[in-house]
């Protein structure tokens, strides 16, 4: 089984370890942009917000990916997602 989280252009994930490292960097740039941005404009607090639920939000889905991924690579995986 082939996981991909943004269609079949990208390369498909090969377990959860990539997906992890990818989080990381997100979590190491991201929260100091915000932070700028919401010391520049304070009033722009509610739309920070929204960008910050929508990355987290987009993170988790590619951590479900990668899970999934790493999960699909068991012989078992296909078997037992069949028996459900």
């Amino acid at each position: 089984m082939e996981v991909r989280v943004q269609g079949k252009k990208e390369a498909p994930l090969k377990g959860i370890d990539p997906v992890l490292e990818e989080i990381n960097k997100r979590l190491q740039s991201h929260p100091q942009e915000w932070l700028h941005n919401l010391q520049k404009n304070p009033a722009g607090f509610a739309d920070l917000e929204k960008t910050v639920h929508h990355a987290f939000q987009q993170m988790a889905d590619q951590l479900v990916a990668g899970l999934l991924a790493q999960a699909a690579k068991s012989d078992d995986f296909a078997d037992n997602a069949k028996k459900k």
